[in-house]
This record gives C-alpha cells, structure tokens and sequence, in this order.
C-alpha cells in the first residue's frame, strides 16, 4: 500500500495533519479571434490542483517531487493555508478544521528565496522578529537565550554578527529556518529549500529538518533537573563531550528517540513551550535532491499534473514502481529515476502511476478521517490563548528597523542629500539678488518661489516611488504570516519619513533663503520651512500612492507622468486658477504656490514704480496676489497648510487600501 494508514493514535502521542479533495483553480484571460475592435475577453479558469488528498504526522519529513508546473508549490501552499483564491476541500488536524489563522499559528512557511532586511545581522533579524512571534509576556532575556539557542542550533553561532548581505546561500537559507523556529512550530511548510545551493549546504539544510523532525529536543539542563548530575557519568549509557549528550530515551508511547545536544539544544523546552514533548513534521517541495538528500526524508509524494501518483514511505516508493514494470537501475538515484519517469510520455508513465494509484488508495481520504479524532485539545488551546504584541508596540518596532536601514544606508543617503543641496546652491545662484523688489524682480520673485515648491514636491515624490514595489514581498509574507498588522507597518512607514521631510525642507530652504529673501526677516524663514516641510510630507504622500498603484517602480514613475503634468497646470502658475475652480484642488502645487505666495507678498506695502516704465505697475503685494487671482484673506496660509495635510492623508488612505488589496487577493507565499 502506497499510503500508510495509521491507526488509532493516541492522545498526545502525535498530531496529524490531514488534506482531502483539494482542487486549485486560477482564472485565465484567453483572447478571442474577433477583429481588433470587437476583439473581447472570456473569463476562464484553469484548474492546478486536482483531488488531492494525504497526511502529514509529526515525526513525518515529506518531499513533494515532480517536474515543473506539476503544482508542488501550490500544494504546499493550500496545504499550509498560504494560498488565495479559488480553493475547495478540507485541511484538519486531528479531526478538526483548521482556519487560516489557526494554521498560520502552529506552522512556518519557509518560502524559497528568504525574504529579510539585508542590512541587519544574522542575530539583530532574529531577536527583531521574537518580539512579533514570541507571546507579549515573553522577557528580553528570554527572547535573547531563544535566539541564541536557534542560531547554535543551525550552525550560525560564528556568524551571529554579520550582516544578512554577507551572509553565503545556505546561512541565509539556515537563518530562514531559524526565524520559521521561533514559534517551535509543529509543522514546517518549506518551498524548495535547496535551491541555489551548493550539495553540502542543501545536505545540512535537509539535514536540519531531519532532526528536527525525528529526534527529541531535550536540553542538558531539564535532564539535569529531571535526573540529577550523576545521570551524565555513566559510559554505558551516555557519550558526553563539552556540548553534546547522546542517549537512548523511552517515552511514554515506547518510541526509541536519539538525543543530540550538539546540534539541537533548548529548541523545544525553552520557554516552556507547548511543544516541548512533540516532534515536529515537515514538508518540502525540491527539485531534483541528490542520493544522499533522498535519503533523509521518511516519506515522498510525486506530483504529476496537479495530481498524486504516489505518497508513501520513501523506501516502498522502489517497490511500487516495480510493481508497474519500471525497474530502478543500480547504482542509480531513485529521485532522478522518478522524475525522469513521470516524464516519459513515451510510456504514458505518469498516468499508469496516478491509475494504481487512486485504485489502491480507493476510499482512504473518503467518509472518516485517516486517524481517530480522540486527542486532547490542550496543544490547540495553548496556541489560542497566544497573546500578539500590542499595535502601538508594533508601529515602534517597525519604526526602529526603518530608521536602522536608512543609517546603515546612510552612504547612499548622503549621496542623494548631496545633490539635492546641489540643487539648492544652483537656485540660490540663479536667483541671487533678486529680493531687492522692484518692478523688474516681481517676476523673478514669483518664479524662484514656484521653483521651491517643484523641486520639493519631484523630489520627495520620486524619492519614494520605489518603496512598495521593492517592500511588498516583505509585507506580503510578514503581514499574511500575522507577524504585524499591515496598518502598523503602514503607520511606522509614513512616520519615519517626517523627521526627514522636516530636515530636508528647512535646510533646503535655509540655503536659498540666505541668498534670495534674507532680508525679510527669521519669521518668514520659519513659517516657509513650515510649509516647506508640510509640502514634502505631502509629496511622499503621493509618491507612496504612485507606488502602490503597480508592482514595479519603472510603472509608476511613467505613470506619473501625466499626474504630474496636469498638478503643474493647475499649480496656479502656467493658468489663471479663476479659470480651473475645481480641478486645481486636487493639485499639491496649487496650495504650496498660493501659501509661498501669500506667505511672501501679504506684507509688502510698497512696490517702487518708475514714471517712465512702459510696463504695466503693481504698487504692494497685495496687487502681486490678485494679479494671480490667488486668494488673500487672513486665513489663506494656515487653510493651504491645513489642505497639504487633507491632500496626504487622502493619498495614504487610497494607497493603503491599494497595498491591502493586493496582498489579500496575491496571498502570502
């Protein structure tokens, strides 16, 4: 028989994740053959999964094999509830329906390439993430002894230090596991862990998981407390060496568990967790694992299609093949043998597999469930009454790994401050000597304040065009895995970006205003650089909106083009804005232009006015504004700063809808 069928488990003596009837559809767009212009679209939906059904135990490291597109990654993902979309049948646990965050809290999902901030160390990611996946009472020190436990315990003690960026392919992918450990889930959901590895490192990789799944995880301290001091000294029963103890231990189901603290200390016992008397289960999909790979997984499932051609322990899988008339040559790799077997459409192989397949399996995942539904709920019960940190304490924490990215990128920081500065001498020299006013600087004036605004607004607007195209498949995974809320990483994101638009925009402005208007006195300085800086949180509104309208930053700044050609319009410099009564309201420009204006001229009572100018004479600023037909009342500044706000509150409140929308309907892995 392909498939075990376990029997009666007892209570507490393992869990058992069960998956029954899953199919899969992903609707596809296909064109019709009509003219260009009747040319239409029919909605159809192309089905990746088909009936597939199987378990996983605690104790079980399973390999889904199969060749491309034959929907290992999908199964995976519908099988750890990772998946969106159009997905039918039943995933339980002991009997029991798992909902999606209930398995999101007893499982990790590993993904295939890791997905972390690169500027921090191996240590600082781990600790960083504790505090969002560790119970809220959890203490420091305990948060600190389960990272330092987790980075013994795959191998990256020595590297604990270094930056994520330095890191080699199989540390990186060792680091992703050891965040996934955190938790001390039972169940591991790893996509193609090997992948870009060298063998040595996708063997330790594999290795890892092996022994997280088939040997307990007991620290030399609780079996100290357990059996006193003396219980290491006797050499017919234990080896011990400075950091490692190996034993035979019977437990209450009389299974035979090897012990090795060398490789695995304190992962289950520490913190007193819930797991700490479970092995833990995993599943991977891999592509084409070496002998010696092959070998470390208890069970396989091949895939063909989106359907099941076998599942079952890996060493009947030579057996069954056999059976069917597929001899296993010698000295070969049985993984390489069954995959290039399934692809053979020569011999219709696959579908000969999948026929005997569902033929011995008949009535195995229909009606009851593989294994009886009599266990204790303690395990599900402690996992509900798991505490998340707080959101306030989210949005800091967020905060804190923003402000640490941007100081540790601080060359390429500087860099950009550097030639917006440049920017501010080459106005300050342009418009040099213009604040003396007279007829002739008017124009000059109003021209130097419309270039403040645009270069404030382009410049913290295509500053952060790129920030949700590059953050969203962290977001994605860390917001779908219920690691933060995506409000507090939204909240953290747009609060980091204040100090800088408020440094930025003073001193900015400070270069130019020494040149040009230092005659007008500090006040004017101050409620400038005030509104200076409410325009720059205002223009990161809207580049954080044009970001989050496409996935890749090269659309979004082509999108902008013609977003930001109409604000320029109606900025109320290029038009009369008695002309555009409405539009011009939805124009950053527009308010910027008219409380600078405003802000510069209101004061001004005398204009000098020659006798002999042929030009038309405007005498006090007063006249300057209504000939712009900007508005003059006493309240026209503090509205407009008052309509930067409103403006970028709208932005971020459309942009992350925008972001909640795409990562609920792309899911998480």
């Amino acid at each position: 028989m392909p498939a075990e069928e376990g029997s009666g488990t007892q209570a507490g003596a393992g869990l058992c994740l069960e998956w029954k009837q899953l199919n899969y559809y992903v609707p596809a767009q296909e064109q019709s053959n009509y003219s260009f212009w009747n040319e239409c679209r029919k909605k159809q939906e192309i089905q990746i999964l088909h009936d597939v059904s199987g378990h996983l135990k605690t104790g079980d490291l399973i390999a889904i094999l199969g060749g491309s597109g034959a929907g290992k990654t999908t199964l995976l993902a519908a099988i750890s509830q990772r998946l969106r979309g159009n997905l039918t049948g039943d995933v339980v646990l002991n009997g029991v329906a798992m909902e999606r965050d209930q398995m999101t809290r007893i499982s990790s999902f590993l993904p295939q390439f890791e997905i972390n901030v690169k500027t921090f160390t191996a240590y600082e990611h781990l600790y960083f993430m504790s505090h969002f996946k560790m119970h809220r009472k959890t203490t420091k020190a305990e948060k600190r002894q389960r990272v330092s436990d987790l980075l013994l315990a795959v191998g990256l003690r020595d590297a604990a230090h270094t930056r994520i960026k330095q890191l080699s392919g199989g540390e990186r992918k060792r680091l992703s596991l050891a965040e996934e450990l955190i938790t001390d889930p039972i169940f591991l959901f790893c996509d193609e862990p090997t992948t870009g590895l060298d063998s040595f490192s996708a063997y330790s990789v594999i290795k890892t998981l092996r022994h997280l799944c088939t040997r307990r995880r007991i620290s030399k301290h609780s079996l100290t407390q357990v059996y006193g001091e003396d219980s290491f000294a006797t050499p017919s029963d234990v080896s011990t060496g400075s950091n490692s103890i190996e034993m035979e231990v019977v437990d209450n189901s009389h299974e035979s568990l090897l012990l090795s603290m060398a490789e695995f200390p304190t992962l289950s016992v520490l913190n007193n967790s819930p797991n700490g008397t479970l092995k833990k289960g995993a599943i991977c999909s891999i592509h084409q694992p070496t002998s010696d790979i092959f070998e470390l997984f208890t069970h396989i499932i091949l895939m063909d299609g989106g359907r099941i051609v076998y599942q079952g322990r890996t060493e009947h899988a030579a057996k069954f093949f056999t059976g069917l008339g597929f001899m296993l040559p010698q000295n070969c790799n049985p993984a390489d043998f069954y995959l290039k077997t399934l692809a053979d459409g020569k011999e219709n192989a696959g579908e000969i597999l999948r026929t005997r397949y569902e033929h011995e399996t008949d009535g195995l995942y229909s009606g009851s469930w593989l294994l009886a539904r009599n266990y204790s709920g303690d395990y599900m019960k402690r996992m509900q009454d798991f505490k998340k940190i707080r959101w306030l304490y989210q949005v800091y924490l967020l905060l804190i790994r923003f402000m640490t990215e941007d100081l540790r990128n601080i060359k390429s920081g500087l860099i950009g401050f550097a030639f917006f500065m440049i920017t501010a001498v080459t106005l300050s020299l342009m418009y040099s000597g213009v604040g003396g006013l007279s007829q002739r600087t008017v124009q000059d004036v109003r021209g130097s304040l419309f270039m403040l605004s645009t270069e404030m607004i382009f410049t913290f607007s295509y500053g952060v065009m790129y920030i949700f195209p590059s953050a969203l498949p962290i977001i994605r995974r860390e917001v779908g895995e219920g690691t933060y809320s995506l409000s507090a990483y939204y909240v953290a994101l747009v609060i980091s970006f204040l100090p800088v638009a408020f440094f930025k925009g003073y001193v900015f402005l400070s270069v130019i205003y020494a040149s040009i208007y230092y005659t007008r006195g500090f006040l004017l300085f101050i409620t400038m650089g005030l509104l200076m800086s409410l325009s720059a949180t205002a223009a990161v509104a809207y580049g954080v909106f044009l970001s989050s309208l496409f996935e890749n930053d090269k659309m979004a700044s082509e999108f902008a083009a013609p977003f930001d050609l109409i604000f320029l319009i109606f900025g109320g410099t290029y038009m009369n804005v008695d002309s555009i009564p409405v539009i011009k309201y939805f124009s950053l420009f527009f308010y910027t232009n008219e409380a600078l204006m405003y802000n510069f001229w209101i004061d001004i009572d005398n204009i000098d006015c020659p006798v002999n100018d042929e030009h038309p004479c405007v005498k006090t600023g007063l006249e300057v504004l209504q000939q712009t037909s900007y508005r003059t009342a006493e309240y026209t500044y503090w509205l407009d700063c008052a309509s930067l706000l409103v403006v970028a509150l709208v932005f971020h409140i459309v942009s992350f809808n925008l972001v909640r929308r795409y990562i609920n309907r792309s899911g998480y892995y």
